[in-house]
């Protein structure tokens, strides 16, 4: 199974949503404003409890972006 999982909002037009199979993580961004509209959420719809929950998953939300960016550059630019 891929771990990133990229696909159009189905609740939202012009919006992606993609999913972190590995560490459970969803991200919501509209199409081509990644960086002003990113919206990250526990794949179980949930916020992270607290800041510090929110900062130990950094690194798999930076590698997320960084996979959006190689992969899917014309959705988030």
């Amino acid at each position: 199974m891929e771990r990133f999982i990229l696909q159009k909002s189905t609740t939202q037009e012009n919006w992606w949503v993609c999913t972190d199979t590995e560490y459970n993580i969803v991200c919501r961004f509209e199409n081509h404003r990644f960086n002003d509209t990113q919206d990250f959420t526990l794949l179980d719809g949930e916020d992270f409890d607290t800041k510090d929950e929110a900062l130990a998953y950094a690194t798999y939300v930076r590698e997320m972006a960084d996979w959006l960016r190689e992969h899917h550059y014309d959705a988030i630019f």
